[in-house]
């Protein structure tokens, strides 16, 4: 379960970094901060995952949930 975990939170922050850090010169720590934050709702909220057969991680979660 561990290993499995990893795997996600490796692919996540590879992500982050891809499509957020490393394409924003970021001015202030309170400017990354916020960055990070939006980041973190749009990889959760709108940002569609194959492993999830194309739904997000939240409406994945809730599928899971209804059962």
């Amino acid at each position: 379960v561990i290993s499995l975990i990893l795997f996600f939170m490796e692919s996540f922050i590879s992500s982050m970094k891809k499509e957020e850090l490393y394409r924003k010169d970021y001015s202030s720590q309170e400017g990354l901060k916020k960055g990070v934050n939006s980041y973190i709702d749009f990889y959760n909220n709108q940002r569609p995952h194959s492993t999830f057969s194309y739904k997000t991680p939240n409406a994945h979660e809730m599928l899971f949930y209804e059962k």
